[in-house]
């Protein structure tokens, strides 16, 4: 035996008031006891263990009844009560690795305010807490449970003659795990209707987005035409530019072969210089040495003459470095006039600007102050009339009249202490803001020191993982966003599509009503099939004539009268289908309607004189061509309306009549016969087009199906977007950890640099803290001032006003409110005067410095002309002063020539040699000249490069601008391309306005349209599979059925031949074809007796056909343990001893424990147990019971008993 139940151990359980173990044992063990004592509930017990859900199985309202009442008189009941079984499990068949293993549940009062009954449950294997679920789990492993057929309580045999047919089928279909199927197919089936939604919810988007497609197509080409011709015009532009920075580059590229050429010219000339600068200093060095040896031979007055000459020479060298050098500074002197003249012409236009403001603030002034005058004309007129009045006014007045002129002087006065203070202020403010941002910046430094230093030290923590969470945390935000924005796009589209249905809706149930309200034009049997298909009740009818077609409103009244009553006519999906609806008819005796089965329909062909007739210019064409229908119907509409023509007028239908049906447009009908029918049109006939409640309510599906869908789409995108913003943040947070990772390296030069930025700041920051002292002093100085003009002027307030009331007491009412009045007046004016002067101060402040600023720029740029003058008559002077020493060298040089005979040759020489210095002196200036000439020009040509580079740089930033990459190497003239300009841009003036996003937003849809058409092809495949596996699921479930059935058939088949002794039985269903639409019956013959269905068989054949039934479940789906509770209860003396032999054979392979009164049942055990109930109401438990002692009743009479102590085994 592989694993069995050793001991039950029960405390305060129901009618066992006391802890009570009761050992098993492996075999067949018996339980007896009288009614009421108490034995049921061992079999309560291990149920309660086992776990069933329901109390009432355990025979018990509620949990709680299940804890010891305290007995007959409820003395001292139970607060809990506790079960456990303990299994032996030394083959380990449950799966805890011990020999035993004891399962304890437990029930514990916890009675709540509002719930009495309340309680708490535990479970506990081998003393550990455990879940259920876990005993579940170990239990279902061992093919053990509290629900299955291993449990028969009572009542469960009687239960199995009594229940459903249909209810005896699901006993087979636990066994085989149909529900597990029926799961699977439901789960299926879920899927299979969340596919479908999906298909649906993707086919009101998608035609959303067709519709949208078919609009953006005429916007895109609009668009594609004119973003041709913007970038045709974009191109042209660029072309300009181009052709124009080729030419600047031509011109650059000039001025540098100038520059170029000028540099060569000038470096040609300065080589010469340097060439002739050597032969003048040999030729010197000789005419040095033939002077000297003039001198030697000449004697001392040639040497006087020879040292004139060497002096004039030394003079000519140093005239003529002046002169180079005063050149020099000519240069140097243009270059600065030419930089102070820009900075002038600054000036002079901020003095312009700063003029017209004054003039404007003057002329405010002046208007001011006119009014000003007047108002104090007026008061000192009323003044003075007071003044008059008396003495006393009199004198009161001339004190008024010092004390204002006293009080504008202080005013005045205190204006200026104003000013200054308001400048100190403005310094202070400005100081401050300078101090507090040198402070915060310094904070800042100090802390990014600081803060370098603590990344220094932790930029080596996490930081591949940062950089891994960096790269996930990217992936999910992206596919979050990529989600968030295709479902704000699916919500717009279904936001559309919903309000096209809801105009549908309301259109079609406008027209429902309408049809309503005036009463149905078909007849009854039409409207009988009709409510029959929309309530479900007939299957396969589409509709009539007159709802299946659409027709333009301009030929609806002919083509009604070419239909006539086959309007009515109802097409259905094939023959079988129109069969039903006739059956349908004739059973409920509703009349007669035509029927147009599509799958027999037969499409013709016109005949001859049709064709002719059609051609004829009258002709609207064939009546069947003139109205919308899905072609799927075109076999019924055939039959409807046949080869019939539609012509314009009746003369036309007379003259085409003969062998064909035609039709005017106000309805005049001539049959092919030539009969002709004619005259007002019916008032009340049917229409093609009316509305038809399966739209109607397709359309009303379909609308709800889009405002769900609508529903969940922004329930996920509000969520979406909770996501984004919580990814976001964490997005955040890691990427500036991973990126002050990767800036490592660059930590010490940013310390380095913050470290020097640091005290190059402090410094600036002492020396302004320093100003600000300074500042702050002259400001108290002149707050003291201040404070003193104020302080006096309240005093003359004080006695003006005093000195007014004294004036005005004496004075009229009328007059006194005059005086003050416009002394509010004039006091107002004078403030607004001040205040305009004191603005006009501050640009006259601004204008002196600027002039004073100009003033000097003016006199630099004089005296740079001046020292050109200067320059120019320096360099004449030297220029004479050289000729004159030229002139006295020649003298010199001619009287020492006549000094000897001896000199003369060497005279020759000398004057030879002279006159080669000459040359070459006037061949460098000339020389030099040049030079400076073509420096002059390299300077001129190098002024023009920044101007013709800015023009460059400005052509290619336009060129970028349109982003057109030139390719073409010979471009058109610029007015040609100008021309072409001013030509595309009318062609686009006449094309705008223009959606431009058309472009862009037409391939977005058309990506979305064949994403969707893929989603829709995964979703169809998708669907089809699903429909695959429900139906390879069902397959599957039936063969699971039957496999199970025939076993437990098989089995009921033998069981019952043992129990009744020779008798025949078996399982029926009652509908083997759907087997899970019908139910299982049970058919037996007792030995000896006819077949009869169970409800015929008496009761205690009914108790032997349902152990047979429960015995052959048990032999398919053995456990190791059965309880039984008195399952013989209605069996005779015979039938309880074979059950008990069968339960005796059993027992060697499996445990069984049964509950019985029936005395030939208790021989057969191998162990016997009775329960006994004591006056107090509790139960014991008795073992080694002889069941020769039990009384029929199950009272056991023999007094040698063995009661089981309490807590013992």
């Amino acid at each position: 035996m592989t694993v069995y139940l050793k001991k039950v151990e029960m405390e305060n359980f129901k009618s066992f008031g006391h802890k009570l173990i009761v050992p098993f044992y492996p075999g067949f063990t018996a339980i007896t006891g009288p009614n009421g004592s108490g034995k049921s509930n061992i079999v309560d017990a291990i149920l309660f263990v086992l776990g069933p859900k329901s109390s009432k199985v355990m025979r018990a309202g509620r949990l709680t009844d299940l804890i010891f009442n305290g007995g007959k008189n409820r003395k001292n009941p139970s607060k809990y009560c506790k079960v456990s079984l303990v299994f032996d499990n030394s083959q380990r068949k449950l799966r805890i690795d011990a020999d035993e293993v004891t399962l304890t549940r437990m029930i514990k009062r916890a009675p709540l305010k509002d719930n009495p009954d309340n309680y708490y449950s535990y479970f506990y294997i081998n003393n550990r807490a455990a879940s259920f679920s876990e005993f579940v789990d170990i239990l279902t492993h061992a093919r053990i449970s509290g629900e299955g057929y291993n449990i028969i309580k009572q009542g469960d045999v009687t239960s199995l003659v009594e229940m459903g047919s249909v209810d005896r089928r699901k006993i087979v279909d636990g066994i085989a795990g149909i529900s597990t199927f029926d799961e699977d197919i439901e789960k299926a089936d879920k899927e299979r209707e969340d596919v479908d939604k999906n298909l649906e919810r993707i086919d009101i988007i998608l035609n959303e987005i067709t519709s949208q497609i078919r609009q953006l197509k005429k916007d895109r080409d609009a668009a594609y035409r004119y973003k041709e011709l913007k970038d045709k015009l974009y191109e042209t532009k660029a072309m300009i530019a181009y052709k124009k920075k080729q030419e600047v580059e031509s011109q650059i590229l000039e001025v540098n072969k100038q520059i170029e050429s000028y540099e060569g010219e000038q470096k040609k000339f300065e080589e010469q210089k340097e060439k002739l600068k050597t032969q003048y200093t040999q030729l010197q060095e000789k005419l040095d040495e033939v002077e000297k040896k003039i001198g030697d031979a000449g004697g001392n007055e040639a040497n006087d003459i020879k040292g004139k000459i060497d002096a004039l020479r030394s003079d000519t060298i140093k005239i003529d470095e002046r002169i180079n050098y005063s050149n020099d500074e000519v240069a140097e002197k243009k270059k600065e006039k030419k930089e102070l003249e820009s900075s002038l012409d600054e000036i002079t236009k901020e003095l312009d600007d700063f003029s017209t403001q004054k003039k404007e603030l003057t002329i405010k002034i002046q208007d001011i102050e006119v009014t000003l005058k007047t108002k104090e004309d007026e008061l000192g007129k009323l003044r003075e009339e007071i003044a008059q009045s008396d003495d006393t006014s009199m004198d009161i007045t001339r004190e008024l009249v010092k004390m204002r002129e006293e009080y504008n002087n202080k005013q005045t006065e205190k204006h200026e202490f104003e000013l200054k203070r308001d400048r100190l202020k403005e310094k202070l403010d400005a100081l401050d803001l300078q101090i507090a941002e040198s402070q915060e910046t310094k904070s800042t430094y100090e802390f990014e020191v600081k803060d370098i230093d603590w990344q220094a030290g932790e930029l080596h923590k996490g930081k591949q993982e940062n950089s891994k969470k960096v790269k996930e945390s990217e992936k999910q935000l992206f596919e979050k966003k990529r989600r968030e924005s295709e479902i704000t796009e699916e919500l717009a589209d279904l936001e559309k599509a919903i309000l096209k249905m809801q105009r549908e809706q309301s259109k079609l149930q406008a027209e429902r009503d309408a049809v309503q309200s005036i009463g149905s034009k078909y007849n009854s049997a039409v409207e009988s099939i009709l409510a029959a298909r929309n309530s479900g009740e007939l299957k396969g009818v589409r509709g009539t004539i007159a709802e299946l077609a659409q027709v333009d409103e301009k030929y609806k009244l002919s083509l009604e009268i070419a239909a006539g009553p086959r309007m009515q006519a109802v097409v259905v999906a094939d023959d079988t289908a129109a069969a039903e609806a006739i059956g349908y008819l004739q059973k409920k005796k509703l009349g007669r309607a035509t029927f147009l089965p599509i799958n027999k329909m037969i499409v013709g062909k016109p005949r001859a004189q049709a064709l002719m007739t059609v051609k004829d210019e009258s002709s609207q064409g064939f009546a069947i061509d003139l109205v919308n229908f899905d072609q799927e119907y075109k076999g019924a509409f055939w039959y409807v309306f046949g080869d019939t023509v539609i012509v314009n007028t009746l003369s036309d239908a007379r003259r085409l009549m003969g062998g064909v049906r035609l039709v005017d447009m106000k309805g005049d009908l001539i049959e092919a016969s030539g009969a002709m029918v004619g005259g007002s049109p019916p008032s009340e006939r049917l229409s093609f087009g009316s509305a038809d409640q399966r739209i109607l309510d397709e359309i009303t599906r379909k609308l709800n199906g889009a405002i769900q869908s609508q529903d969940m789409l922004s329930e996920e995108l509000a969520q979406l977007k909770k996501d984004i913003v919580e990814l976001e943040n964490a997005f955040r947070t890691l990427k500036v950890e991973t990126d002050a990772g990767i800036q490592t390296k660059d930590l010490d030069v940013r310390k380095k640099e913050f470290a020097g930025k640091l005290d190059i700041l402090t410094k600036d920051l002492e020396g302004k803290l320093k100003e600000k002292e300074s500042i702050e002093a002259e400001e108290v100085q002149i707050l003291a001032s201040l404070t003193e003009c104020e302080k006096r002027l309240k005093e003359l307030d004080a006695q003006k006003e005093e000195k007014g009331k004294h004036l005005l007491k004496s004075t009229k009412k009328e007059v006194a409110q005059a005086v003050r009045s416009l002394e509010k007046t004039v006091s107002e004016l004078q403030e607004n005067v001040l205040k305009l002067h004191s603005e006009q101060e501050t640009i006259q402040t601004k204008i002196k410095l600027l002039d004073e600023r100009k003033t000097e720029l003016t006199e630099k740029i004089t005296g740079i002309d001046a020292d050109f003058e200067t320059l120019k008559q320096t360099v004449q002077e030297l220029k004479g002063t050289r000729a004159k020493g030229q002139d006295e060298l020649k003298a010199l040089m001619t009287v020492e020539e006549t000094m000897s005979g001896k000199t003369k040759e060497l005279a020759v020489e000398r004057d030879k040699l002279y006159k080669k210095t000459v040359g070459i002196e006037n061949e460098l200036e000339t020389i030099n000249t040049k030079a400076e000439s073509y420096l002059d020009l390299v300077a001129r040509a190098k002024y023009r490069l920044p101007t013709l580079e800015d023009s460059l740089k400005e052509f290619d930033q336009e060129i970028a601008l349109y982003h057109v990459e030139i390719t073409e190497t010979k471009l058109p003239p610029i007015e040609s391309m100008k021309e072409t300009i001013l030509s595309v841009e009318q062609t686009m003036q006449q094309l705008e306005p223009v959606n431009m996003r058309a472009l862009e937003e037409y391939e977005h849809q058309m990506e979305r349209k064949k994403k969707f058409d893929e989603d829709i092809g995964h979703l169809t495949d998708q669907k089809k599979n699903l429909v695959k596996l429900v139906g390879e699921i069902t397959s599957k479930k039936k063969e699971q059925f039957f496999e199970v059935y025939d076993e437990i058939n098989k089995n009921f088949r033998e069981i019952y031949a043992q129990l009744s002794e020779g008798g025949e039985a078996e399982l029926l269903l009652e509908n083997e074809e759907s087997v899970f639409e019908g139910g299982l019956t049970i058919k037996a013959r007792p030995h000896g007796k006819k077949v009869l269905r169970l409800a015929a068989l008496s009761g205690g054949e009914k108790s032997i056909a349902s152990l047979a039934f429960i015995f052959s479940i048990q032999q398919y789906d053995p456990s190791p343990f059965y309880v039984l509770d008195e399952i013989d209860m209605f069996l005779d003396g015979v039938n309880a001893e074979i059950v008990s032999r069968m339960i005796k054979n059993r027992a060697e392979h499996s445990q069984f424990i049964s509950v019985s009164l029936r005395k030939i049942a208790l021989k057969e055990a191998d162990y016997l147990y009775g329960v006994t109930m004591h006056d107090s109401g509790i139960s014991e438990m008795i073992g080694n019971i002889d069941p020769e002692s039990v009384g029929p009743k199950g009272e056991i009479k023999t007094a040698v008993q063995e009661v089981l102590p309490h807590g013992a085994g």
